[in-house]
């Protein structure tokens, strides 16, 4: 979790893109992709500007709301469900 709130705290920032959350986090490049992609899916962050392989991001309202409970010290339970109407 912690890789996580430092990736939130640094998209918190303003409006970032993964080559800025490493500078700021001091995590591997590979490590921050591999986030912004988690993230992206757990709607928690999203793009608001794409040209080519250059991303810009910010933070959800979700995205708000995990970091927060992540700066209280709160745990985060992630749950995964089967949609049975897409069969």
């Amino acid at each position: 979790m912690y890789e996580i709130k430092l990736v939130l705290e640094a998209i918190k920032k303003g409006h970032v893109n993964p080559g800025e959350v490493v500078v700021y986090s001091g995590l591997p490049r590979y490590e921050v992709l591999a986030l912004f992609h988690v993230l992206e899916d757990l709607k928690l962050i999203e793009t608001i500007y794409s040209k080519g392989s250059h991303k810009v991001y910010r933070l959800t309202e979700k995205g708000k709301e995990i970091l927060n409970a992540l700066e209280k010290g709160l745990e985060i339970e992630i749950n995964v469900k089967k949609d049975i109407n897409l069969i």
